[in-house]
This record gives C-alpha cells, sequence and structure tokens, in this order.
C-alpha cells in the first residue's frame, strides 16, 4: 500500500484531476467499468483511406521492406530492437520479457499493469500489438501480390480477433493503443482489404467501431489526466475512424470532437520555436507524425499544418539530417507511422512533414526514408538539398553550434513532461562520433533504481551536491519539481561560438555553465554557486571520449550499486558503457575536448583564460557575460528562459 507520502505528492501532481482520477480508479476495482464498456453493436462497413499507399518508385525502398517482411517470417514481430514470436507464431497476449501471457479473457479493467504484482513491462506486448508490421507484410503484399506475406498477414489477423476480443484483455487497456492499432489497419486496409476475406474484413470493421466507442467512453480520463500525447492520438484515432466509417451514425461527432481535442491539447502542446511540452526525442517523433497522419486523412485545420511544419523544421535545426544527435528524454520508439528502417532515425519524419508543408527535400531522401517513399509521392516533391546548417543555433530546449569536426548540443531548459533531470548538458561529437554522449532511458516500468538511474542528474553532466538531483524523481514519470528556473543565450562570431546557461536548481546558489565552440575544441567553463563543496558531474563517455581534457575523475562502468556506468540505445535494453565523476568546490572549473584553452586564476565574477578573460556580473532575472577572447570582446546577456 502506498504511504502517505506518495498518495500526498500524487495527488500535488494530479491536482485538480485527483478526485475524478480516484472516481475512476474505484470503478475499475468495483467493476463499475462493466456498464461503461459494454458491447456495440457491428456490420458498419469501412471505407479505407489513403494513408500510406504509394508505393515507391525507389527499387532501395522496395528490397528494404521484403527484407523487414522475411524477417517478420523468419524471427517475428519487432519489438524495441529485437524480435518477438508475439502475435506471429503465439498469442497477441504474450509477453517476450517473460514469455508468459497476459489474460485473454479477463476485462482489461481488471488487470494489474502497474503495481510490483503484474506480469510484466506491459509496453513489450503494447508495441508488438501496434501492428506496424502487419502495414510492413500488406505492404510486401502489395509488391509480390503472389509472395507469402498476405497469408502471413491473414493468420496474424485471425489470431488478433479470436484472441482480443472488444474490452478483453491488456490490449484493450489504452485508448491510445486503440488508436494507433486503427491507424495501422487504416493501412492495411487500403493496400489488401480487398483482398481478405469477408468473415475477417467484417471482424476488423467491427473491431474499429468498438475501438471508436472506447475512446468516447475514456475521454474524461484522458481529458483530465493524460494532457500530452495521449490527448492528441485520442482526438487522432477518433478523426481516423470517423473518416473510415462515413456512414455510421457518429461519424460526423467522432470527427469533430477528435479534432476539437487535438486542437485544445494542440495549443498546450507546441512552443512558438516549433518544439513541444514533451522534453523528448522519441515523443517529439510521435507527435509530429499525428500531425503528419490528420494531414493526409485530409481535412485537417490550419494549426495543425503549421504545427507539423514547425515541429519538423525544430527537428531539423536539431540536426537530425546531418547524423545522429543527442537521445534527449525519455525514448521508447514510439511511432505512429510504419517503416522498416532504424527506429532511432527521426530525419524521415522530420522530412515528410516538411515535403507535406511545401518544403524541399533532397532527392536521394526518397530511396532512404520509407516515410517518404510510402506516404507522399516523389513527383510531388519539390527536389532540392537541404540549406546549409547554420553554425550556431538556437530551437527548443537546446542551443548548439557545429564547428570543424566538432558539434556541440546544450541543454538549456526543460519542459514537464517526458523530460530528464538534465539542465545544463553539454553533448559533445567529433568528426560524427560522440565524445560525451546522453545514456539514453533505459525502461520506465522496470526496476525503479534503473529508471531513476538513467532520467536523474547523475546520469548526465550537471554539476550537483552529492546526493542531489535538479527535478527529484517521484515514480516512474513524474518529479517533486518538474522545472528550474534557468537563463541561456548564445552568440556566433568569426571562429567562435558561445553557448551559455545558468539555472538556479540548488540551495547552494546558481549554476552558470559557458561553452566555447572552436575549430581548435571544446571549452567548457563552469562557475559554481559559493555554497558548493564536494559537488559532483557525471560525464557519460561515448566511443570518442580520448578527447576530453581537463576532466579526470573516477571511471565506473556497468556498476548495479549504485547504479552507474551504463548507456541505453532503446527501451529495455542497457549495456555497460563508462561514466566519469568529477568533483568540485565553489569557484570556476573547466573541461573539453580537443585543444580546449587553458584556465588560469579566477575569483567569483572572473576567470582567466588563454587568450582571454571572462568577467560576469550577477541579476536577479540574468547574468551579464563579458568575453574578451584574442583580442576581441563580445557581450552576452544570459536571461531567464
Amino acid at each position: 500500500m502506498p504511504s502517505l507520502t506518495h498518495v500526498l505528492k500524487d495527488v500535488r501532481a494530479l491536482g485538480t484531476s485527483a478526485p475524478l482520477r480516484a472516481v475512476y480508479e474505484a470503478s475499475k476495482r468495483t467493476n463499475g467499468h462493466s456498464l461503461l464498456f459494454r458491447p456495440v453493436p457491428g456490420g458498419y462497413r469501412s471505407t479505407p483511406l489513403d494513408i500510406g499507399h504509394h508505393l515507391p518508385t525507389s527499387e532501395v525502398a522496395r528490397e528494404r521492406c521484403l527484407a523487414d517482411a522475411q524477417l517478420i517470417l523468419d524471427e517475428g514481430t519487432r519489438v524495441f530492437g529485437t524480435r518477438a514470436a508475439t502475435g506471429a507464431s503465439v498469442s497477441w497476449a504474450m509477453d517476450p520479457l517473460t514469455e508468459r501471457c497476459w489474460p485473454e479473457d479477463t476485462p482489461w479493467w481488471q488487470i494489474d499493469i502497474r503495481t510490483d504484482a503484474r506480469l510484466s513491462d506491459v509496453k513489450w506486448v503494447w508495441e508488438a500489438a501496434r501492428h506496424r508490421d502487419l502495414v510492413v507484410l500488406a505492404r510486401a503484399a502489395t509488391l509480390e501480390p503472389d509472395g507469402p506475406w498476405l497469408t502471413q498477414l491473414e493468420a496474424m489477423l485471425v489470431r488478433w480477433c479470436r484472441e482480443c476480443r472488444p474490452e478483453e484483455g491488456v490490449n484493450w487497456y489504452s485508448s491510445l493503443e486503440l488508436a494507433l492499432r486503427a491507424i495501422a489497419w487504416s493501412q492495411v486496409l487500403r493496400l489488401v482489404g480487398d483482398r481478405l476475406h469477408g468473415g475477417l474484413r467484417a471482424e476488423l470493421d467491427d473491431q474499429l467501431v468498438a475501438s471508436a466507442r472506447h475512446i468516447m467512453v475514456e475521454l474524461p480520463y484522458t481529458m483530465t489526466s493524460m494532457k500530452n500525447n495521449h490527448l492528441l492520438g485520442d482526438g487522432l484515432g477518433l478523426v481516423v475512424l470517423g473518416k473510415l466509417f462515413p456512414e455510421h451514425p457518429s461519424s460526423r461527432r467522432w470527427q469533430a470532437i477528435g479534432d476539437r481535442l487535438m486542437l485544445k491539447q494542440l495549443s498546450r502542446h507546441m512552443l512558438p520555436d516549433g518544439s513541444m511540452i514533451e522534453d523528448s526525442l522519441s515523443y517529439h517523433r510521435f507527435v509530429l507524425e499525428m500531425f503528419i497522419v490528420r494531414v493526409l486523412v485530409g481535412g485537417a485545420p490550419s494549426e495543425i499544418t503549421a504545427a507539423m511544419r514547425a515541429s519538423s523544421e525544430h527537428l531539423i535545426t536539431l540536426g537530425v539530417l546531418d547524423g545522429d544527435v543527442p537521445q534527449y528524454g525519455d525514448w521508447d520508439e514510439g511511432r505512429v507511422l510504419a517503416d522498416s528502417a532504424p527506429a532511432g532515425d527521426v530525419a524521415g519524419a522530420a522530412l515528410l512533414g516538411l515535403h507535406l508543408s511545401g518544403g524541399a527535400t533532397p532527392e536521394e531522401a526518397w530511396a532512404r526514408y520509407d516515410e517518404l517513399a510510402w506516404y507522399a509521392r516523389v513527383e510531388d516533391a519539390r527536389l532540392e538539398g537541404p540549406d546549409a546548417s547554420p553554425t550556431t543555433w538556437s530551437s527548443g530546449h537546446f542551443s548548439g553550434s557545429r564547428r570543424g569536426d566538432w558539434s556541440v548540443w546544450l541543454k538549456r531548459a526543460v519542459t514537464p513532461s517526458h523530460q530528464h533531470a538534465d539542465v545544463s548538458s553539454v553533448w559533445i561529437q567529433h568528426g560524427g562520433e560522440w565524445v560525451t554522449r546522453d545514456p539514453g532511458t533505459g525502461t520506465y516500468n522496470g526496476p525503479l533504481h534503473v529508471r531513476d538511474g538513467f532520467r536523474t542528474s547523475a546520469a548526465h553532466p550537471v554539476w550537483r551536491p552529492a546526493g542531489g538531483d535538479l527535478l527529484g524523481p517521484h515514480r516512474a514519470f513524474r518529479w517533486e519539481r518538474p522545472a528550474v528556473p534557468s537563463g541561456t543565450a548564445h552568440l556566433d562570431a568569426s571562429g567562435l561560438s558561445v553557448l551559455a546557461v545558468w539555472h538556479d536548481g540548488f540551495d547552494e546558489g546558481r549554476c552558470l555553465r559557458l561553452v566555447l565552440v572552436e575549430e581548435r575544441g571544446v571549452t567548457v567553463l563552469d562557475r559554481l554557486p559559493s555554497g558548493a563543496r564536494d559537488w559532483v558531474q557525471t560525464v557519460p563517455e561515448g566511443p570518442a571520449a580520448h578527447v576530453l581534457v581537463g576532466a579526470d575523475g573516477t571511471t565506473t562502468e556497468g556498476s548495479e550499486d549504485p547504479f552507474a556506468g551504463w548507456t541505453s540505445e532503446t527501451y529495455g535494453d542497457w549495456r555497460p558503457s563508462p561514466w566519469r565523476e568529477l568533483t568540485a568546490d565553489a569557484g570556476w572549473t573547466s573541461w573539453g575536448a580537443g585543444t580546449p584553452r587553458d584556465m588560469s586564476a579566477d575569483d567569483s565574477a572572473s576567470v582567466e583564460i588563454e587568450g582571454g578573460r571572462v568577467s560576469i556580473t550577477d541579476l536577479p532575472d540574468r547574468v551579464d557575460v563579458q568575453l574578451m577572447i584574442d583580442g576581441t570582446s563580445h557581450h552576452l546577456e544570459v536571461s531567464r528562459a
């Protein structure tokens, strides 16, 4: 039973929605849900939508799809960087982690997915049940009508209808999962619906109608407790389901409510520069793909089209067309679109969003990215190369610089969803290889010490008191405080970029970080508050960590207690990787990569460095920084974010 302290923290986190959440949970426990989630009349015929049906003109894209389809036959469905038999040769309720089945004939609300007594991490079985692999099989069956693809697809769908009846089993637990599955099925029906046998097609249609009713009944809970991507996804699901069944008496209502939900959440979700309240690269792509689907099905409100363009441009500014970018925030491979490429690539979605809003795309991208190859027509494209990347940039919660072989990202703020406690983190690449790198996410629902081990300040280059954290973890997703006051600025000068951030995250006082990026290397200057004693900072190393300079400290790799020295490239997987722990007291300290500028004499308001001097003035809402570098004066006003 949760402690009173935990209950109070939960109530504080839920705010005004706490009473409704309590009623909802009581309904589940007393079986009141049986009155709400009743069977619905079937017999309605779907009208397939034009999503993901364009045949690739590139032989490379075609072969990639067929190779992926063959892997589904040989090894099973894709689940977080691996493959599982779930749905392919065993039950759709089979958990890939334990190889045991979640209850199949039990109402979903009677299944425990949250407490320590649950079978497993439910995201694993849900990932398979999003049915993006069924879209791949449908594509393969379109490319090779005589191949084995349609037979496998039909077998998996028949198994689904037998094992996952409406409102029964764990795969009916989440409205968002129903919405994503409806989007996948709409693509399957568009590609091969006329080749499915009549009984199966009718069962799919009946399940889709039941999905719409489920989402509608769940709306009070979603609207009060899930003001994030779930609300956008549920709204999108209603729009798609309404368009799939134009003859259903509730079709117009579903569509109207769906768009209202999307627009309501959109006003909260999007920030002016194209970033989002969900402080996560993975969730940014996820929501962008929701915007893309809404545009593809037609009649999208102009606000959603504009958000699609802005969120695509944010990713491009971040550098997704140039290679890897930091895996910031929570990462779980969440997708709305289907592709056969590595799960970590977010560039395809960004280019598709850009294309659908009238932007130019490189000609070679149509062979490389399934998002373009299947969801858009190359005949409609403006085939141009991308604009040159800016030397110094700022977008969303990052500022950054690219000079010579160096690429640097500085985390300048956090927003209140799916964030990590990483304000002031600096991630460095040299020649495309990580010098310091975001260690990833690990898990949501796995061991809490692993979850917190990856998302807290202890996993990021953030100076902190020993045992302290910028946000303070509470449960798997919440924080004791969701944000900290911070300020940011950057400048771009001849041969020099300067990135700056401060935060008031600790009682001891303000922390300031300046990052100088030059072709010679990267210099990180930190001023710790006057109350700092034996503070620590963790620097997760990348493959190019040998170029780090002045970051002398203790290296930990693969430690379980305390949890430290790991990297996670995909959800649910982590492997040993060195973390370097530095220590410092109040005042200035420096480290860097390549050939950074050496630090010499310092006091609380200034520091001498090779070739120059840095002086600062602290004010309540900003820090004024004066730099004299190689005879040239620069000024930054590091204002509150």
